[in-house]
């Protein structure tokens, strides 16, 4: 189970990340060298991630970057449903696209211990000639055996949460302290001040998170994660109860039922559209490139839209969660080696910045790239941070339940909850134990 762990102790060195300009080192692409046995390409390379919207729209921008400078092809394919189960199948029939950006560090890794993926170093890219681009310890998140597979290309906070500047003056409410002043936000109001895209799994497994690491602190975390602390402890129930403080019929708009039936970006839409019917939006940093630039336009920041951190619940301090994506090779040829390179260079953080909704890990990315303050904000946050864990259910191993699912049930049937738990940790120690063996 140890190399799943990995992830959690380097995740501290994020703290310096977001502050981060451009430096002595890394200027410039990685060159594919006579590392790998690469064939030559045709111009054209198939990519796929899970982004969609606003989010693909800003990954285009990047793609296109990339054939401006070098002539080759990126065609992109967004894969929004059951990622992990579809590239699974492709990788597994023998079509898998000939490069995919992934938020599971778990499938990743079941990819690379199956011989799928192609390492930087077959491609031809040293790992020390681009190991000045990143911080101490990022690169070994993309590390399986020693062999530098998936280096990461984005990411971003999941301690952010969303409100209305104006809705705040108008009820003369302030920045919550602690998850007590949180819950009162919504306490009394007239009317459901909260939206949720529960319909989408991970939207309430980054509520779990959030709520988890601090209630009960990073090291319960990792174990948790980690796989050596069951999800039937009481320390999961306390935080799921904590959870359905917001989550419930009162605080939801559309109550439970419709809060389970509302996807992620429609439940901006209710926080954020002009005829919004909630005031209070807990996601990661992207939802601010998202609420801007797709949702709402006319949105302005500091009255309309900011976000706060997510305030402390218990004795486990003040830590943010992080997502991220890493970036890996299915295909050995010269256009993907060219490809790779280019994607960990300054030049496509710096372009992908300039979107305003990620956060580049890329030492080079000067900070004023990014395009507005709630992208900076979001930078100084994960910069300034005590402490940073990457997204838990992003650790578990390839095959693993999902834990959204289980949180579902938490919200629909919380009477179901123990059996849902028991279920949810059967098959995470199974994924655990197909892990290892």
């Amino acid at each position: 189970m140890s190399k799943y762990r990995l992830v959690a102790p380097f995740m501290i060195v994020m703290l310096v990340l977001a502050a981060c300009t451009a430096g002595d080192g890394g200027e410039g692409s990685a060159a594919p060298g006579d590392g790998g046995e690469s064939a030559e390409g045709d111009g054209e390379i198939s990519v796929t991630s899970l982004w969609g919207g606003a989010e693909g729209e800003a990954f285009q921008a990047v793609l296109d970057a990339f054939e401006e400078a070098t002539g080759i092809h990126a065609e992109y394919e967004t894969v929004r449903d059951d990622y992990a189960g579809v590239l699974s199948t492709r990788a597994a029939g023998g079509t898998p696209p000939d490069v995919a950006i992934m938020p599971g560090i778990g499938f990743m890794n079941s990819f690379a211990s199956d011989g799928l993926l192609i390492s930087l170093e077959d491609l031809g890219i040293a790992r020390a000639d681009i190991e000045d681009r990143f911080s101490p310890g990022i690169l070994d998140i993309g590390t399986v055996d020693d062999v530098l597979y998936a280096p990461m290309v984005k990411l971003n906070s999941k301690s952010t949460v969303w409100y209305h500047p104006s809705s705040f003056e108008e009820l003369g409410l302030s920045v919550p302290e602690s998850y007590d002043d949180l819950v009162a936000l919504g306490d009394g109001y007239d009317g459901a001040a909260w939206a949720c895209g529960c319909a989408d799994t991970w939207n309430l497994t980054d509520w779990f998170e959030s709520i988890y690491i601090r209630q009960h602190g990073v090291e319960m975390y990792d174990q948790l994660f980690g796989g050596e602390l069951p999800f039937t402890d009481q320390s999961v129930k306390d935080s799921v109860t904590e959870m359905t403080r917001i989550l419930n019929e009162d605080q939801l708009v559309g109550g439970v039922n419709g809060a389970l039936g509302t996807a992620f970006v429609d439940a901006i839409g209710q926080t954020f559209a002009a005829d919004n019917d909630a005031w209070l939006f807990y996601e990661g940093g992207f939802v601010g490139g998202i609420a801007t630039g797709q949702v709402n336009e006319e949105l302005e920041i500091g009255t309309d839209i900011d976000f706060f951190d997510f305030p402390a619940v218990g004795g486990g301090g003040t830590p943010i969660t992080i997502g991220g994506d890493v970036i890996a090779a299915f295909t050995n040829d010269s256009d993907v080696a060219e490809f790779m390179a280019y994607m960990i260079s300054p030049e496509a953080g710096t372009v992908w910045a300039e979107q305003g909704t990620i956060i580049s890990p890329i030492i080079g990315v000067d900070s004023g790239a990014y395009p507005n303050e709630l992208a900076s904000k979001e930078a100084e946050q994960v910069a300034n941070a005590e402490a940073v864990r990457f997204d838990g259910s992003d650790l578990l191993p390839a095959g693993s339940p999902d834990l959204g699912a289980t949180l579902q049930t938490a919200l629909n049937n919380p009477e179901g909850l123990d059996a849902a738990l028991e279920e949810l940790q059967v098959g995470v120690e199974q994924a655990f134990a197909d892990a290892e063996g």
